[in-house]
């Protein structure tokens, strides 16, 4: 009998060794039992548990470069933020260095007009015509100092460039500040006022993040506005000045010009009392008996002219103080035209100042909707990023529950495994015990057959003993009940065979066995008919050398008849000689080798002979089939 136990054994250890390898080599370092390997649903577990970490892996490499980018774009914003402050410092100090020296020249004004009362308003008028004549100048430097911080504020905002269009709220507020800063270094003159508006602006800007950059811009342009009507006033008081002095002038002019007349007429009058001088040395010198009358008359008229002289010396002051205030009408007419066309560069500065402001502020509006569209996606990507946390999170508690079931499941199909190892190990233990039952029956068989073939004999003998007939009855008799027994211990065991088929049958397991150990089985057989088909050629070559070496045997027996005639010629010759034993060796060949070595092959070959009928099989495997057959 065939017994597949230990090749299927091991066919069946090799299978869950590779499942295994498979299961290994598919699922990375997880390691599977190699009795759950061919799972379907463990494999399916574990190809869901690779996709989840390869989400997981490159979900967690997203946010990553997201992190970094965020990362990045905030050391931008950081550094730009401290290139905005460090304008803004510069242009605060610009607006307070700008601001002292307008309080020192307030101070500078006022202190001149305190010590000056009679001048005060040509020293005003100087002083204004002066700050007319610097206003251009002043105005040029702080428009070119504001039209380079605007351009680096245009040149900050260029390379301001977040991620998503994000402007944060405190660089508006520094941007407003600046611009303030800018147009309160282009006059100087409101640094006051400027200051503290661009204190309120700043302070919104750094407490509040400039939440309404709009309103601080209507602010500066109602500023603007309150300037220039401060200028409009000052230049209708200065109009109104103009003409006061215009009207004083021409006083001044009409008494200039009495004043010429009467040192005109002193003149003639000197000459005449010069002349009369002269006369009166004449006279004394002619007549030195005068009257007293004309002495008194001549000293009157002495001082008188004395009195002439002191008035007309305070009149040539008072042409030299006019020529000197005439010369600087003239230059504060001048410094007024100038200060005219000045105003009206002014306006036009301040219009063109009012574009920029009107475009700035659309900037800062549309700064304002890109802000808010940033924020609107930052919004809408934490909400992305929520649902994506949550997401995962409802992925790994799926993936827990996942490995709990899987945990459970592996415990209770190894528990099944282990279940159905046991009666495995059982039924093969019942197997080999009736196979080894089994061979006792076909040994008692044999025996049996043998002791029938022994009893036939016997029977063809106890015909010619008659004594022994007897005995042999007995004999016979004893067999057949024996037999009887035999057949119904073999019927027992055949009924016990089918339950356990049946058995066999419940279980899928043990039929996946005896599936196994019917390949096994059939395997065996192919090999076994492969092995016989080996053993025909090997014969029907060993059967062509036999043939061959008997050609060979019958010409080296030609031979040797040949030589043995030669060697009766040679008698006469070699008569003396006793034979040699090589020159017989030839002859000896053709009486031993065939036969024997037929002989030999044929007691070598196995006896596959069934014990009941006799059959003669070709093989075993036939010859168990038969046997099968025939028992039943």
């Amino acid at each position: 009998m065939v017994q597949p136990q230990a090749q299927a054994g091991s066919a069946l250890k090799w299978e869950m060794a590779g499942g295994e390898g498979i299961g290994v080599g598919s699922q990375g370092s997880l390691r599977v039992p190699p009795d759950l390997a061919d799972s379907e649903a463990v494999n399916r577990l574990l190809g869901d548990n690779h996709q989840l970490r390869e989400a997981l892996r490159r979900s967690n490499v997203a946010l990553k470069e997201r992190c970094e980018e965020m990362e990045e774009w905030q050391q931008r914003s950081r550094k730009e933020r401290e290139f905005l402050s460090c304008r803004f410092q510069e242009a605060r100090a610009l607006v307070e260095r700008l601001s002292e020296e307008n309080h020192a020249l307030l101070a500078k004004l006022n202190h001149t007009g305190a010590h000056t009362n009679g001048r005060s308003m040509r020293k005003e008028q100087n002083s204004i015509g002066t700050q007319i004549n610097d206003l251009p100048l002043a105005l040029d430097m702080s428009k070119n100092k504001g039209e380079t911080e605007l351009k680096d504020l245009e040149n900050a905002t260029d390379r301001q460039t977040p991620p998503s269009s994000l402007l944060s709220s405190s660089q508006c507020g520094k941007a407003d500040s600046s611009i303030c800063s800018f147009i309160s270094s282009v006059f100087p003159s409101l640094s006051g006022s400027l200051t503290s508006a661009e204190g309120e602006v700043c302070g919104k800007a750094e407490g509040e993040a400039c939440s309404k950059p709009i309103d601080g811009a209507n602010e500066f342009l109602k500023l603007l506005k309150s300037h220039k009507e401060k200028l409009e006033e000052n230049l209708q008081e200065f109009r109104i000045k103009n003409k006061e002095l215009e009207r004083k002038r021409e006083e001044v002019e009409e008494e200039r010009d009495c004043l010429r007349n009467a040192n005109a007429q002193l003149q003639l009058e000197l000459s005449q009392i010069q002349g009369g001088g002269v006369l009166k040395d004449m006279l004394q010198r002619s007549d030195s008996q005068a009257s007293n009358s004309e002495s008194a008359h001549l000293a009157s008229l002495v001082e008188e002219l004395q009195i002439a002289q002191a008035r007309y010396k305070e009149l040539v002051e008072k042409y030299d103080s006019l020529q000197k205030s005439t010369a600087q009408r003239d230059k504060s007419e001048a410094r007024l035209k100038q200060k005219d066309k000045d105003f009206g560069q002014m306006t036009k500065d301040s219009e063109a100042l009012k574009s920029q402001v009107t475009s700035l502020l659309g900037e800062l509006q549309e700064r304002q909707t890109c802000l808010e569209n940033s924020e609107k996606e930052r919004e809408r990507l934490q909400e992305r990023l929520s649902t994506k946390t949550e997401a995962l999170q409802f992925a790994e508690r799926e993936l827990e529950q996942l490995k709990k079931q899987h945990s459970v499941t592996v415990d209770q199909l190894r528990l099944q495994t282990e279940n159905l190892e046991t009666a495995l190990k059982t039924e093969r233990h019942f197997l080999t015990e009736e196979k080894r039952k089994l061979a006792q029956l076909q040994r008692a068989y044999t025996q049996l057959f043998q002791d029938y073939d022994t009893k036939l004999k016997n029977e063809s003998q106890v015909k010619q003993r008659g004594g022994e007939v007897e005995d042999l009855a007995c004999r016979l008799e004893e067999a057949e009940r024996a037999l009887a027994l035999k057949q119904d211990l073999i019927d027992k065991l055949k009924e016990e065979v089918e339950q356990q088929r049946t058995s066999l049958e419940t279980i899928p397991v043990l039929t996946a066995q005896a599936e196994i150990f019917k390949a096994d089985f059939l395997a065996e057989r192919e090999a076994r008919e492969k092995l016989n088909q080996r053993k025909e050629e090997l014969q029907e070559q060993l059967n062509k050398t036999l043939a061959e070496l008997d050609r060979m045997k019958q010409e080296g027996t030609s031979r040797a008849r040949m030589e043995v005639m030669q060697q009766r010629h040679l008698e006469d010759f070699q008569s003396g000689r006793p034979p040699q034993a090589g020159m017989f060796a030839g002859a000896t060949v053709p009486f031993s080798p065939s036969s024997f070595r037929r002989q030999s092959m044929s007691e070598e070959l196995p006896d596959f002979r069934c014990p009941k009928c006799q059959y003669q099989a070709p093989e075993m495997d036939t010859l168990q089939i038969h046997v099968m057959d025939c028992i039943q």
